[in-house]
């Protein structure tokens, strides 16, 4: 009799049981505490961040981007970018920096007036290429702004533009180009900017993405940041005593899509960068201006180059930057190549021929309450 009452309560003894098990498995899942992530600043001193740049058809083609900063001497050599250009995915450098920019204690957070832009032209531009500036992004940063040239122009001054004539040659020669940068560089010592930041006189300067670039940074590293123009280090023969040379490989960013220092490196290039020693400098290497900047940085100071695709110059094929894409990037080109006007693809209310470089419809895209914008 024992054993038929056993038979007949064991499933329940059973069913009992593992219905215990089951209510002590939820309570125990259900209290587990949810794990915070934490993003790791990019991209930071010894740090690293990728970009990936689809080509036209929309394919990724992922390639690194080398972001080295150093808070002192001594880097590793640099990876890159090529000169084919492209436009970022989401993964951009635009959405690093916004992850990253809470990440470094600074002095006091960077405004646009603490960096100084340096217009690279020349006198026969004056009526185009530099009217073009004055009337789009230069009109935003006009107080900032500094414009270095070889020639007076005194309708601009008098218009209170900050006009540097440097007395440089009018040419495109090694000299003459850094002759001018010689005089940008001590311009900008001589301010109290904390950002040195060079263009050319065909470049577009989207000031909102310059301030978020720079503000990823920490703002008393030693930081050189720019895009290469090569997809390798640039080899040079360096002039010794004796008239003996040596072979030097460096990275260096390239003055047609733009580059910035920072004051604190800006400081410790001047035993080869400040007066005559920049023109001196760059006569050592047989080199022009932008790559005598690379060469100091790199091979003077040991501090690797930090390489950025969101620069841009009329060296690389413009037309694969999306439209979407455009409000990030730092800066945009235009020019001829091969007989055609290389310039982006946007749409607007201007048409190519009366906005062959696209900066009126980009400015109007950017800042569409300005005054003379459709």
């Amino acid at each position: 009799m024992y054993k038929r009452w056993i038979r007949r309560r064991l499933p329940v003894f059973i069913f009992t049981f593992f219905i215990i098990l089951y209510v002590d498995f939820q309570l125990r899942t259900s209290s587990v505490p949810k794990l915070s992530v934490v993003q790791h600043p990019l991209p930071g001193p010894h740090q690293r961040a990728t970009a990936q740049v689809p080509s036209s058809d929309g394919d990724a083609q992922n390639q690194s981007a080398r972001n080295s900063s150093r808070n002192g001497a001594g880097g590793a050599g640099g990876g890159g970018v090529g000169a084919g250009g492209g436009d970022l995915q989401i993964t951009d450098w635009s959405r690093r920096h916004r992850i990253s920019r809470g990440s470094h204690v600074t002095r006091s957070k960077l405004k646009q007036e603490d960096i100084f832009i340096a217009v690279k032209t020349t006198g026969r531009f004056h009526k185009t290429r530099l009217a073009l500036l004055l009337e789009t992004w230069i009109s935003r940063t006009r107080d900032h702004t500094f414009i270095f040239t070889d020639a007076e122009d005194e309708d601009l001054s008098s218009q209170g533009y900050n006009m540097v004539v440097t007395g440089c040659q009018s040419d495109h020669s090694q000299q003459a180009l850094s002759c001018k940068m010689s005089a940008e560089y001590d311009g900008f010592m001589a301010s109290d900017k904390r950002w040195f930041c060079h263009v050319d006189d065909d470049n577009y300067v989207n000031p909102e993405a310059l301030l978020s670039l720079l503000l990823a940074f920490p703002q008393d590293g030693d930081i050189y940041v720019g895009k290469p123009s090569l997809d390798k280090p640039i080899t040079a023969h360096e002039l010794l005593e004796g008239n003996a040379t040596r072979e030097v490989r460096f990275w260096f960013a390239t003055g047609g899509a733009g580059f910035c220092l920072s004051r604190r490196l800006a400081e410790k290039m001047a035993p080869w960068a400040s007066g005559s020693r920049f023109e001196q400098t760059s006569a050592t290497i047989r080199l022009p201006d932008d790559c005598t900047v690379g060469f100091i940085v790199e091979k003077r100071l040991g501090i690797s180059m930090v390489h950025c695709p969101l620069f841009h110059s009329h060296l690389e094929n413009l037309l694969l930057i999306r439209h979407r894409h455009i409000p990030h990037q730092v800066t945009l080109s235009y020019g001829m190549f091969e007989n055609k006007m290389n310039s982006i693809e946007v749409k607007g209310h201007f048409s190519k021929e009366e906005d062959p470089s696209r900066f009126k419809t980009v400015h109007c895209m950017l800042y569409p309450f300005t005054s003379w914008c459709p």
